[in-house]
């Protein structure tokens, strides 16, 4: 019998248990440098390395949300070129 293989989404759906969450709550764990109104002016302009959401876009004042899997997928993109970069250097 094999081992069980998780992905970077279902480590992050078990963690979460939700497939959105706020996007303050991810940067508070992947980007811990950024204030509260740098993040918010990231996420206005579409900095972020995946795609942010408001439920209500009428509000101001309204969480921005992250989809699981669209940070699952960024995750995996900066691992993979990390992989290559460290290839490169260490031959």
């Amino acid at each position: 019998m094999g081992a069980l293989q998780f992905s970077t989404y279902d480590y992050l759906f078990l963690k979460h248990r939700s497939v959105v969450v706020k996007l303050l709550d991810i940067a508070d764990e992947y980007y811990p440098s950024l204030k509260k109104a740098t993040v918010h002016q990231m996420a206005t302009e579409n900095k972020f390395p995946f795609p942010v959401f408001k439920l209500d876009q009428k509000s101001r004042t309204a969480p921005y949300f992250v989809n699981l899997q669209d940070l699952a997928d960024a995750l995996d993109k900066e691992h993979q070129s990390a992989s290559k970069d460290f290839a490169t250097f260490h031959q």
